[in-house]
């Protein structure tokens, strides 16, 4: 996937994103980082074309989004985001909600990968428990639900923005190195809550303003003392070992 030129604004007068070239290579992890309202959230939807780019284009194959089919698309590229949505049925229908015909080897695959298989066996009635009703889930829990069912989609690409925020951070850790596990030619796309775990990305694209300032590979951007390095001394100065200012926060089982 590639990124070329790509200029956005909400209002005529603001552009939000200014001249982002980027090439998100096949089988690699790209995480973008940057303060807040830098356009690290408006980027990332862009892929699954929640917004168009004023100008320039985003292409897969050598094929602009907007050349592709909405079907086509939704086979191209997947996501989750902070704010999940999950529906008033069995936890095994929710994962495979993007793969009908996923069977139950799939289902469970995916949320062991996910980090939330264990948590399920816990439920009433594990997989065919009901959200909202019979299975209470926390922001975290719902989380990993809807991570789980972006796994078997199995799109080329997979846009990831805070899809873990509400995670402890050893989950977090745990989701993340699933996520890099051999994917084939998956791209992965992440806007991650905590700094440290994306230090195992193969790219960082750090932006500030709308624009790329930084990127590189994480050990060399930390290195170089540049921007990055500084934003995360910022950050794990503001941020307390081991503190998550989302912990706590739960559901009660009902889907947003």
């Amino acid at each position: 996937m590639e990124l070329s030129g790509v200029r956005f604004g909400y209002e005529a007068d603001h552009e939000v994103l200014r001249g982002i070239d980027l090439v998100l290579e096949p089988g690699t992890v790209t995480a973008i980082v940057g303060p807040s309202g830098s356009g690290k959230s408006t980027l990332v939807r862009l892929l699954p074309r929640f917004f168009d780019p004023t100008h320039g284009r985003i292409t897969i194959g050598g094929v602009d989004l907007r050349e592709l089919a909405a079907r086509d698309l939704h086979r191209t590229v997947s996501f989750v985001f902070q704010d999940v949505s999950l529906l008033r049925a069995s936890v095994a229908d929710n994962i495979a909600l993007a793969v009908p015909h996923a069977d139950h080897d799939d289902v469970v695959r995916a949320a062991r990968r996910a980090q939330i298989h264990d948590r399920i066996r816990e439920l009433p009635r594990g997989y065919a428990s009901v959200i909202g009703e019979d299975a209470g889930l926390s922001g975290g829990e719902a989380q990993r639900i809807a991570l789980a069912r972006a796994l078997p989609a199995d799109t080329p690409v997979l846009v990831l923005d805070e899809a873990t925020a509400f995670a402890d951070p050893q989950t977090e850790r745990a989701v993340r190195r699933a996520l890099t596990a051999p994917e084939g030619d998956r791209t992965v796309l992440v806007i991650a809550h905590r700094l440290e775990t994306i230090m195992d990305a193969d790219l960082v694209v750090m932006l500030d303003d709308g624009v790329v300032v930084e990127r590189g590979r994480p050990a060399e951007l930390l290195s170089g003392n540049g921007r990055f390095a500084a934003f995360r001394r910022a950050h794990r100065s503001a941020v307390p070992d081991g503190s998550d200012p989302h912990e706590g926060v739960a559901r009660g089982g009902e889907p947003r």
